[in-house]
């Protein structure tokens, strides 16, 4: 945290900084001088306007420059305060330094601020003795006198100081609260959409998966009666892991003291037997290829790459239909590089955008860049091509109040 807050301060603020600074200028100078008083000279109350005017000048830039402003005004009270002693000459100003006193305690850090304070004992000292030294306290009354200065200054002192901390301290809490929130609510909108993207993977594919075998047994129903029963008997089973993985979710949301990111029920690469089953049975001929040696993964990076063909499979099914021909290969070397291509040349059902939310591909290429890896989508060839890189570990988190 910096020691001092500078802000630029619109005409409008800046007005009412001199009107303030006005206000306190004008008591500080009838209130320990008398430069309308009789037989008050010339000299006198030029010197008094000597010291007030930077007084003035000061305290209207105090918010801008709180430390300049204090020893400005530090420096007129005590300068005035010196020649008070040492001449006939009576002013001794403070209310100017009790108000760059608040400032410097409410705009800067604890060290200037303890600083400031220490420095104001000298115009209080100087303020309490001069009455003394210029024999205006009869004599016998010096301690009488010492007591009411010290009764007078202390208490103001302690008030414009004190009030100063609490407010930069109020004010520091509610910026750490502004930020607690805005942290709170950048989490919320993470849960959101690590949500969506769960629901996009568990709903939406399999729905269009089951819709595709479901166009596929209509058609087929006529010719081949077994058929149909095998095609309802797979639309039934994706049926229930859809739902077993929305109870799954749902179980998760509604357990406080368990993350959206607990692996329970997760899948992985090892799952993808399933997977490209279902796309079989909607119709697709689709070939698995494993190059290198698999190694270990960690569950958001397994569940990652199996999103990732799950998205891809998907929506062969969906937009290039029953007849086409795909391959999924999965590479493992420094990093794991997943391609999925396919052909094209299935039978293209209608209405395929509405079995699309439009959000598949951007869900993949924001979990994949959330590990540090890439992901590709385009035409080929007659067909389309996905393929990402993920590393084989996910980075390091980062410390806590790094930025976002």
């Amino acid at each position: 945290m910096t020691e001092s807050v500078h802000r630029r301060r619109p005409p409008a603020a800046t007005a009412q900084d001199a009107a303030l600074a006005l206000a306190i200028t004008v008591p500080d100078v009838f209130f320990f001088a008398a430069p309308l008083a009789p037989g008050v000279n010339g000299r006198d109350q030029l010197l008094v306007a000597v010291f007030a005017l930077p007084e003035a000048v000061a305290l209207t830039f105090r918010r801008r420059w709180p430390l300049p402003a204090f020893a400005v005004v530090w420096g007129a009270a005590v300068g005035a305060a010196l020649l008070s002693l040492n001449s006939d000459f009576g002013f001794t100003p403070f209310f100017g330094v009790l108000v760059a006193l608040y400032t410097v305690a409410r705009e800067n850090g604890r060290s200037a601020a303890a600083v400031t304070l220490a420095l104001t004992c000298l115009p209080i000292a100087l303020g309490t003795w001069n009455p003394i030294a210029t024999g205006a306290v009869h004599p016998g009354y010096e301690t009488a006198e010492t007591i009411s200065e010290i009764a007078f200054y202390l208490p103001v002192t302690a008030v414009a100081w004190g009030a100063g901390r609490w407010v930069r301290a109020a004010a520091l809490a509610a910026e750490r609260d502004q930020r607690d929130l805005a942290r709170a609510r950048q989490a919320v909108l993470g849960e959101r959409v690590q949500i969506a993207r769960e629901l996009h993977d568990i709903v939406a594919n399999a729905v269009a998966v089951i819709v595709m075998q479901a166009d596929t047994a209509r058609s087929t129903a006529p010719a081949d009666p077994d058929r149909l029963a095998g095609t309802l008997r797979d639309i039934e089973e994706l049926g229930r892991n859809a739902m077993a993985e929305l109870r799954r979710m749902l179980r998760l949301l509604r357990t406080a003291d368990v993350p959206m990111t607990d692996g329970t029920g997760r899948h992985g690469l090892a799952d993808l037997g399933p997977l490209l089953e279902d796309a079989r049975r909607a119709g697709i001929r689709i070939d698995l290829e494993v190059r290198g040696t698999p190694t270990h993964l960690d569950d958001s990076v397994d569940l990652t790459a199996y999103r990732l063909v799950q998205e891809a499979v998907t929506n062969i099914i969906k937009h290039s239909g029953a007849g086409s021909h795909a391959s999924v290969r999965i590479s493992w070397s420094e990093v794991l590089t997943l391609d999925v291509v396919d052909d094209g040349a299935g039978r293209r059902p209608e209405a395929r955008r509405e079995l699309s939310t439009g959000h598949g591909l951007l869900g993949l290429a924001e979990r994949i860049a959330l590990f540090g890896g890439e992901l590709t989508a385009s035409p080929y060839r007659s067909g389309f091509r996905v393929t990402a890189t993920l590393p084989l570990s996910p980075p390091p988190s980062p410390p806590p109040g790094a930025a976002g």
